[in-house]
This record gives structure tokens, C-alpha cells and sequence, in this order.
């Protein structure tokens, strides 16, 4: 919940903890960047992945192109065709079977659930009836379950225009509205000698409709963030106007305007199942930006400030300066001023270039895209500088810091893009841009300050690179967290997306537990206890971030990777006053 006070009362804003991707669409969204970056193979899916506008044109963007029919396809034998999560009938997809094509089924697990359903009823003798949108892909496709004994109505009042069934099964597409499948099988029950009652509204669908009638009855506007083509964010969108005082279905942040927020003190956002998580923080911010115009200008004009510094991946180079601050005194090496702003303009450059790349996934919209691409020339153009910059400042520290800082940015430059040039194979490896990160940063920030001062095999530079390396992948996987909760389009290069909640959460302890035994031991044995003991003292914050990651709701974007950062500035700080 996010709270804010305004000039004349309090304005309580508060974001549905279901909203963002279901399950069922980010494993379709999953599998098909998977087999884009895996294969070389032209990438279709059998219509829209989800209905979603803005996504979609994400997925063009990385050659996913949604066709009508496998007839738009000319090279099959160099293509994949997707079925969409929808799911297709089982004759439709035994005939893409049989052709000269690669076929991968995205369906959702839980669609193919109440495909089972109906087809184990339908075996029976079961006539099957189907409460949820006649057109709608996911009702087309489990319309071919029934072996042709099937009726498709849109709630109760269907019902009652149905002939006598002996015998019945009524289940409803997966996000029906719960009441209007209950009332439709009350009515079942009239018409037939035998009824099954399935009731297949997915655990997702059910928990996000709950939270939306909680919350709208006591609202005094909602906002309904979604495709207006998605079949559940519209029946989420009509169960807030019957509820709330005022609500309103959006697609984007731009299509609000100031005048709905006048006189509304309760304000709900909630979304639809296709409904990406950085979507709704934008609309998040533009609805706190409307709701409290002109009530604290300096707040807001603070609050943009600091999201320039983070966006700009300022933060990020004081972030990479604090950690070469720490390794510094680790290797017992003078503090010197280049290596600080090397480090900095590194992580500066090839944090902007990566940025700049995702940027387009974060707002792809055809009316934004000549701005995004100014935004991208301008990022990269900077990046471009600074990183020339940080290798130009390396050569002066001999060939060899100069050789590894240039094959390092070089390497992170090229990252973000499918070339041919043998990187791809890294690019495939699981967690590889957590590993690459890390080891560019350990390079930069403790490795060079020791090779310059003629300590490359000390034990005192083997433990910085070693504690810069497993800092720096700590962060790079908490950033990972924050993405793939926002619904970004990242595949397992991203090591949360590749190792799962679990083995993520598990490794992090894991390294917290490692770094602080050997601080302590370090302090123990009384090598640099001082600054044993504050960074010991620093990694409290690290195991204080886990424990917030893990068991909170991860916050917007902006807010996360501020936390994040903040761990090695805290580090630099506790460092500098030893």
C-alpha cells in the first residue's frame, strides 16, 4: 500500500498484490524467449501469446511474430510454431503435428487441466457446457474436447435457453467471474438428469477477483490496467464498476487524466492477467504524480531527481566506485583517485548500454517509439564515451590492466545483442550475465588497483576480487529478483529466472554465510580487524535486503535497485571511516 498526504485530506493509494503476470502467461512468455535465444529457427506463435499490446510489440521486437494460420509461415523447415497459452483443439494442433514444422505447446498447465477435464467427461457420454466467451481462443480450444457434444454460454441466462440434458458437465473458462459460473451451474442443475460440476476458474483468476472486490467496494476510483482485447482484464473491469464509486480501463499511464482523481481520496489499481508489473508501476506513478499535482512540488520534483540519478545509471558508478574504495583497502593499497573513477565510468557504461537495451521492452508503444529511439542513441552515444573513457584511463596502468579492461567492456558492450560472433554460446549458459557482471566489476574494482601496485597474487588482492566477485553477483541477481517480478522479457541469463525462487534464496544465503565467516575469521585472527569488523557490520544490511526480498512484495523498479546499490555504497562508507 502507498500512501501520500495532499493538501485537504489523505489520498491512499494502494496496488493489488495479484496484479502482473499469472503463472500461465509467464511460463508461455518463458519458453518462447528460451527457444529465441536458443535457436536460430524463425520464432510464430498461433496468434497473440497473450492480449496484450504493449508485450506483443515487445516480441517483435526479438523476431516473435504472431500469425493467423500456419499458411503465413513460407519456410517451415526453418521455423517454430508456439501455441499460445490459450491453447488450441487437439485436431487443430494433431494437423500442425503432421506438417514439416517444429511445434511447441505454450499452453497454461491450468488450461490444459479443464482440456483433461472435459475430455474425461466428454468419454463418459457427458454433453459439456462451457461458461465463458464463445470466440475467445481458450473456449475455441476446449471446444474441441467435447467430441462434439458441447453448449457455450455466457453465464445463467444461457442456461436457461438450453434444451433437457441427461447428462452434464459444466466447467468455465479459466477466468470466468466466480459468481456467474456458480449461478450458471444452479441453473444447470434444472435442466439435467446428471450434473458434473466443474468449477475450473483457475486459483490466479479467483484470488485476483477476491482482492478486486475486497478493495472496489471501498474505493473511490479503480483502475483497471490491461489490454482492452483481454477477455479477464474486461470481467475485472466489471466487477470495479459495479462496485466502486468510479473505475476506468486503461491500456497505458497516458490515457489518465487529472479530472478522475478529483474528490477521490481511495484509489485501487489492479490488472489483468497479461498485464506486465511494470506496466502497472508506470500507471503507479503517473496516478501518484495526478492524484497529489501541485500539493508537494518539492517532493515531486525530488522524487524526479532521484529517479534521473538511478535511470541514468548515476547511482550505479558511485555504487562501482564504493566497492573499489573497499578493495582498495583490503589489498592495504593507497586509495588512488583513478582507479575510483575507472570503476565508475565502467559500471556507468555498460550499465546505460544494457538499459538502453531493455528499454524498448519497458514501453514499446508506437507513439513513444521515436522517443525511446532518441533515448537509446542518447544512452548508448554516453556509454560509448564513458566506457572509452575507463579503457583510455586503464591504459595508462600498463598493457595488461589495458588488454583485460578493454576485453571486459567490450564483451559487456555486446552482450545485449544477438551476434554472430561466438558469444552467443555464453549467452546461453545459464546465470551468464549475473557471471560476466561480476567478473567484470572484480576486474575493475579489485584486480587492476592490485596489478597496478604489483600485488596480483597477494592474498590480500585474491580476497578482494573474491569478495568484490561474490558481492557484485549478489547484486546482479538481486537485480534479476527485481526484474523478473516486474514481468520483464529476461530469459536465464538471468540466474532467478534460470535457478527458480528456491536455489536463487538459497545461494544468496549461502554467500552471505561464506563472506561473513571469513570476515569474521579475519577479524578473529587479527588481519585488519577494524575493517573485518565493518564490513561484517555491512553485510547486516545485505541479510536484511534477502529477508526483505524474500518474504515482501518486491518494490517497484526504481526503489529496488536503489536498495540494492545501496549495499556497496554503505560498504565504501563503513570502510572510509575506518
Amino acid at each position: 500500500m502507498i500512501e501520500f498526504t495532499a493538501m485537504r485530506e489523505k489520498i491512499q493509494i494502494t496496488v493489488a498484490k495479484s496484479a502482473g503476470f499469472c503463472p500461465g502467461v509467464k511460463n508461455a512468455i518463458d519458453k518462447v524467449l528460451e527457444l529465441a535465444k536458443h535457436s536460430q529457427k524463425n520464432i510464430y506463435t498461433l496468434g497473440p501469446l497473450i492480449h496484450n499490446k504493449q508485450v506483443i510489440e515487445t516480441l517483435k521486437e526479438k523476431n516473435i511474430r504472431a500469425v493467423a494460420s500456419v499458411a503465413e509461415i513460407r519456410d517451415k523447415k526453418n521455423a517454430i510454431l508456439v501455441i499460445r497459452a490459450h491453447g488450441i483443439p487437439p485436431g487443430e494442433e494433431a494437423a500442425l503435428r503432421a506438417l514439416d514444422l517444429e511445434v511447441v505447446d505454450a499452453t497454461c498447465p491450468l488450461v490444459k487441466h479443464v482440456q483433461e477435464n472435459i475430455r474425461e467427461h466428454a468419454r463418459k457420454g457427458y454433453t459439456t457446457i462451457i461458461v465463458g466467451d464463445k470466440d475467445h481462443a481458450e473456449v475455441l480450444g476446449l471446444m474441441g474436447y467435447t467430441e462434439g457434444r458441447c453448449h457455450v454460454v455466457d453465464g445463467p441466462e444461457g442456461v436457461k435457453t438450453l434444451p433437457r440434458l441427461d447428462k452434464a458437465n459444466i466447467v468455465a473458462q479459466t477466468t470466468q467471474e466466480g459468481e456467474v459460473f456458480l449461478a450458471a451451474a444452479e441453473e444447470a442443475r434444472k435442466i439435467t438428469g446428471e450434473l458434473a460440476v466443474s468449477n475450473t476458474i483457475c486459483n490466479p483468476t479467483r484470488q485476483r477477483q477476491k482482492e478486486t472486490v475486497d478493495f472496489s467496494k471501498d474505493s473511490d476510483l479503480v483502475i483497471v490496467v490491461g489490454g482492452k482485447n483481454s477477455a479477464n482484464t474486461t470481467r475485472i473491469f466489471q466487477i470495479c464498476e459495479r462496485l466502486a464509486k468510479k473505475a476506468v480501463h486503461i491500456e497505458k499511464e497516458d490515457e489518465l487524466q487529472a479530472g478522475l482523481f478529483e474528490g477521490a481520496a481511495r484509489i485501487f489499481i489492479t490488472a489483468g492477467a497479461s498485464t506486465p508489473t511494470w506496466m502497472i508501476e508506470k500507471v503507479l506513478e503517473k496516478a501518484r504524480e495526478l492524484a497529489g499535482r501541485a500539493e508537494n512540488p518539492l517532493l515531486e520534483r525530488l522524487a524526479f531527481a532521484w529517479k534521473l540519478v538511478v535511470t541514468g545509471s548515476l547511482y550505479t558508478a558511485v555504487a562501482a566506485s564504493s566497492l573499489t574504495y573497499v578493495c582498495m583497502k583490503l589489498e592495504g593499497a593507497p586509495v588512488d583517485g583513478k582507479f575510483l573513477l575507472m570503476a565508475g565510468l565502467f559500471a556507468f557504461s555498460l550499465h546505460m548500454a544494457n538499459r538502453a537495451a531493455e528499454k524498448g521492452a519497458a514501453a514499446p508503444d508506437k507513439a513513444r517509439r521515436l522517443l525511446f529511439v532518441k533515448y537509446r542513441v542518447a544512452s548508448r552515444f554516453a556509454a560509448l564515451i564513458c566506457g572509452a573513457l575507463a579503457v583510455f584511463l586503464s591504459a595508462a596502468l600498463g598493457w595488461k590492466v589495458f588488454l583485460t579492461a578493454a576485453f571486459f567492456w567490450f564483451i559487456g558492450m555486446l552482450y545485449p545483442y544477438k551476434l554472430p560472433l561466438g558469444f552467443e554460446k555464453f549467452g546461453n549458459f545459464p546465470a551468464s550475465k549475473d557471471i560476466l557482471t561480476a567478473l567484470g566489476w572484480a576486474f575493475m574494482c579489485a584486480y587492476a588497483p592490485g596489478l597496478w601496485h604489483g600485488g596480483a597474487l597477494s592474498n590480500s588482492t585474491q580476497l578482494a576480487v573474491f569478495f568484490a566477485f561474490l558481492l557484485v553477483f549478489t547484486r546482479s541477481v538481486l537485480f534479476g529478483v527485481s526484474h523478473a517480478h516486474s514481468d520483464m522479457i529476461v530469459g536465464k541469463e538471468n540466474f532467478y529466472k534460470a535457478a527458480g525462487p528456491k536455489l536463487t534464496y538459497f545461494t544468496l544465503a549461502s554467500i552471505f554465510i561464506l563472506l561473513s565467516g571469513i570476515l569474521f575469521t579475519l577479524k578473529g585472527s587479527g588481519w585488519k580487524p577494524e575493517l573485518a569488523a565493518a564490513l561484517l557490520t555491512g553485510m547486516l544490511y545485505y541479510l536484511g535486503l534477502m529477508i526483505f526480498f524474500y518474504f515482501s512484495k518486491i518494490p517497484e523498479r526504481i526503489t529496488a535497485e536503489t536498495l540494492i546499490d545501496t549495499q556497496l555504497i554503505l560498504l565504501g562508507l563503513l570502510a572510509y571511516n575506518v
